[in-house]
């Protein structure tokens, strides 16, 4: 993983250790990036490897001829990784916990505060309410809050993508974006419209199986931040609203 300073190389070196070392196996060999192998090889010219780990383009997932049977690569990678942090994949809570994902800034949620005192009163005696932002926690602390939780509602974008960790069956429950309509600046690779509500990462979420989906569709500008609709920003929730998909998502998972 690339990174800009050092605040992005510590947080690459978190996930790297998170999330690919699990894949060096049982034995527990120690991860070794591209820079440190090549570093620890200056004077190799050519290079033998027991196990290499390739990354790809995210645009992998948006070719269908490139999909077949990635349902089941993803749905064994979750487990894999969830084993190595010493989470049973297929354990269930006991109780339903909805977690409310709260991020700063670009695509965040506006008005955090108000909506989740809105769901904690809304849900109260149904379901434990929790915040997070994920700062200052381990991975495997991240790993073990989400096995607790049946619903997590989250901006979309990076932060979303620890909930493909979440308990099978699972609602991960992800706020959309919209371009503007004077956005001519980047093309619409992921076959955005303009003044349409849209879902980042949607060619990756269509192959997780394990986890159930639920979108908070975004419909006029007023929706967001200052009233300007956009890739980064950020979204004022309707509490009533994502309250409706929480409830149905609950009832999903009791029947």
């Amino acid at each position: 993983m690339y990174a800009h300073n050092r605040t992005e190389q510590s947080l690459c070196e978190k996930f790297e250790q998170g999330f690919i070392r699990p894949l060096t196996g049982s034995c527990g060999a120690q991860l070794q990036t591209l820079a440190q192998f090549a570093e620890a090889h200056r004077g190799s010219n050519l290079t033998c490897f027991e196990t290499l780990v390739v990354g790809a383009s995210y645009g992998m997932f948006d070719d269908a001829r490139y999909n077949v049977a990635k349902e089941h690569l993803v749905s064994m990678y979750r487990s894999i990784v969830l084993h190595w942090h010493g989470i049973d994949p297929f354990a269930q809570p006991k109780r339903h916990q909805i977690l409310l994902v709260r991020k700063r800034g670009r695509r965040g949620i506006v008005n955090f505060d108000e909506v989740a005192s809105y769901v904690a009163r809304r849900f109260e005696g149904v379901a434990r309410v929790c915040r997070t932002s994920y700062l200052g926690l381990s991975i495997v602390e991240q790993m073990a809050m989400l096995a607790q939780t049946t619903v997590a509602v989250s901006p979309c974008g990076g932060l979303s993508m620890i909930l493909p960790f979440l308990p099978e069956g699972a609602y991960a429950i992800l706020l959309n974006y919209m371009l503007k309509r004077n956005f001519f600046f980047r093309p619409k690779a992921h076959g955005e419209c303009y003044g349409c509500s849209w879902t980042m990462e949607t060619e990756f979420w269509n192959h997780m199986r394990v986890v159930n989906k639920m979108y908070y569709q975004v419909f006029r500008e007023s929706d967001f931040e200052h009233g300007e609709p956009g890739r980064e920003s950020a979204v004022r929730v309707n509490g009533a609203r994502l309250a409706r998909l929480i409830r149905a998502a609950l009832r999903e998972m009791d029947q």
